[in-house]
């Protein structure tokens, strides 16, 4: 259950809680073959974007929980995947655990799709799959150099900000908004996956709280553009707002 108090925060802890259930395997528990430490941003970021954009525009069908979970299948399998190692004292099954259970988390994200009729959004999902990858590639490849803000900040876009920029735009097609503040909606996420990586990444202070004054413009011009009341994402730019004025520290992810 999520500690944060959202007004949809009913259907988050749904989402939660299915995603416990789902992602427990037979005969061994998700933690027996993996060891993945989610932090409370790791568990709620994602599906809080959907839900907040759901609920921002009157989209309270059930549809709006199964794509929160859908976004979350594919960040836990991607995070899964991350931890894949190539020693060479591995035992091989602890080589290809990470490997299985990641393929079989994004096999999970595709049966859902199936369950709730959303294929229309399985081409923009598969592409983000891609840029995500990219993203860590790029990540893999630049391991051993000192890189500049700026190709730190590409990077974190591909890994991170390219997903919850999906996330609110497909919540935004879910409801039915107007394409242009889809478009919107989708830039505002990506301020806030952008933000969420540089405080990850230790970037200055300066720079998270720049990409977050992003985010909060564009939901005032959201608001003032269409004159819709967008409480639930306000909701969701404050809660964003203070935990990335703390400290990152590795050490507390799965407290």
């Amino acid at each position: 259950m999520v500690s944060v108090e959202f007004s949809f925060v009913e259907k988050l802890n749904n989402v939660q809680m299915r995603l416990s259930q789902e992602k427990n395997f037979k005969p061994a528990g998700f933690e027996e073959l993996v060891q993945l430490d989610m932090d409370e941003l790791d568990r709620t970021v994602n599906p809080a974007i959907v839900l907040a954009v759901c609920q921002a525009f009157k989209e309270h069908s059930q549809k709006s929980e199964a794509l929160a979970g859908i976004i979350q299948y594919v960040f836990m399998a991607n995070k899964v995947h991350k931890l894949m190692k190539d020693d060479s004292d591995i035992m091989e099954e602890l080589r290809q655990f990470p490997v299985l259970v990641g393929d079989l988390l994004y096999g999970k994200f595709f049966l859902e799709l199936c369950r709730e009729k959303l294929l229309s959004f399985l081409d923009p999902v598969a592409q983000v799959m891609g840029t995500m990858s990219e993203g860590g590639i790029s990540r893999w490849l630049s391991r051993d150099k000192k890189i500049g803000k700026a190709e730190s900040l590409k990077i974190i876009g591909m890994e991170s900000a390219s997903l919850t920029a999906l996330a609110a735009r497909l919540s935004a097609e879910l409801a039915g908004v107007s394409v242009p503040i889809q478009h919107q909606v989708e830039a505002f996420g990506w301020e806030l996956g952008l933000a969420w990586g540089a405080w990850k990444e230790r970037l200055e202070k300066i720079e998270v709280q720049s990409i977050l004054q992003r985010a909060n413009t564009i939901l005032n011009e959201i608001s003032s553009e269409s004159q819709l009341q967008l409480h639930p994402l306000r909701e969701l730019y404050l809660f964003m707002a203070k935990q990335l004025t703390t400290d990152y520290n590795p050490q507390e992810a799965g407290a």
